[in-house]
């Protein structure tokens, strides 16, 4: 795969020994364009990289096409970018430039070196963007293939057609690309259940993981699992949820695991892995949810379904509320939490028994074993 670079600039002059570098380069093709001809670039070229510059001549904050060209790649082309400006203040403090796709390099001696190096350093990232890309192309061509005939031959009308087309081909692109993990796939990371952040931001979800905002991300008493079913959250300009208050098991840490299996923190390690293990399979115990990590965002957790607290949506989103929804999970993760809730909320309540007179009584029940005939 050749790796195509779009360098934008308004001055060449001052790419032109980047270009002439990276053109010297085995798999790379390297382009310059103007500010002006960004849209048409992007569609002809469909970069994988992208190095952009910030201002026209003598930079003025009013005079900073690049923030604009930037706003369009990110939205609508997004790939990895390289800010290659004279003024890279005037990206102040955007938080989009910690994203790990993005680095920012200010021109001047040496500086075409350090812009390779970046690029280089992405080059694992477009492979990765590729790949993706390449698997969802295929997945859309053979739905619309699948799909399209019989939305056509039944729906006349070009409007209802379109959005049919469009809704089907939404669930059997999913339902396509997962089908290798429905039918016993690689295994999954543990972290690969999350949707961080959220998919559906308009409203909360069962099995959204929020934090206090004022809490510490590193300590599970921070967060709880939302248990509420996602029906009766919907949230739309038809539609206000059916609910005040949410239900949510809050979280500890996973010490609290061993009394689920009968073991503290004094047992050996690897008894507490032979106990654990069932119950990790299980995906839930009798009265908890054990929560895997999500790298950089929260640690290993146990959401307990014995401590459980209302919630009011209003505290739960952006701003000053107190609290912050951090990922949802998706299928059929979703489902388990709210079947493992089921479980243990729904059983029915039963005193203590003797249950050891009652295992007597249960072994003086079974019926003797036949008694093989002696061998003469």
């Amino acid at each position: 795969m050749k790796l195509r670079i779009l360098i934008v600039d308004d001055e060449a002059k001052s790419v032109e020994t980047l270009h002439a570098e990276l053109e010297k380069l085995p798999g790379i093709e390297a382009v310059i364009v103007g500010f002006d001809k960004i849209d048409e670039a992007i569609e002809d070229h469909a970069p994988h990289i992208v190095v952009l510059d910030l201002a026209r001549g003598v930079p003025t904050g009013e005079d900073a096409p690049g923030l604009e060209i930037y706003e369009l790649i990110w939205k609508t082309k997004f790939c990895p970018l390289v800010f290659y400006t004279a003024v890279p203040e005037l990206l102040g403090e955007d938080p989009r430039l910690k994203h790990p796709f993005v680095r920012t390099e200010k021109k001047g001696s040496g500086s075409e070196e350090r812009v390779i190096n970046d690029i280089r350093g992405f080059e694992r990232h477009v492979s990765a963007l590729e790949s993706v890309n390449t698997e969802i192309r295929g997945a859309l061509n053979r739905t619309l293939k699948e799909v399209a005939p019989g939305v056509f031959a039944s729906v006349k009308e070009p409007i209802e057609a379109q959005d049919m087309l469009t809704r089907m081909a939404r669930r059997r692109v999913a339902a396509v690309m997962d089908e290798k993990l429905s039918t016993g796939g690689p295994n999954l990371r543990t972290w690969e259940q999350y949707l961080c952040p959220p998919t559906i931001t308009g409203h909360l979800l069962t099995g959204d993981i929020i934090r206090k905002r004022a809490g510490d991300s590193q300590n599970p008493s921070s967060y709880a699992v939302i248990l509420t079913p996602s029906c009766d959250l919907v949230r739309d300009e038809h539609r206000q949820p059916k609910v005040d208050k949410v239900l949510a098991a809050m979280c500890s840490g996973v010490d609290q695991l061993l009394t689920e299996v009968g073991l503290d923190l004094t047992s050996r390690r690897e008894k507490c892995k032979d106990r654990l293990l069932p119950l990790l399979r299980q995906g839930h115990g009798h009265w908890c949810l054990p929560v895997p990590a999500l790298p950089g965002e929260f640690p290993t957790m146990v959401a307990d379904f014995r401590r459980l607290e209302l919630i009011n949506i209003s505290q739960i989103g952006d701003g000053e509320t107190e609290y912050v929804r951090v990922a949802s999970v998706d299928n059929p993760f979703r489902e388990l939490v709210a079947w493992a809730y089921i479980l243990c909320a729904a059983r029915p309540g039963l005193p203590d028994r003797d249950f050891d007179a009652w295992v007597e009584e249960v072994v003086l029940a079974l019926p003797e074993p036949e008694r093989k005939p002696e061998q003469k």
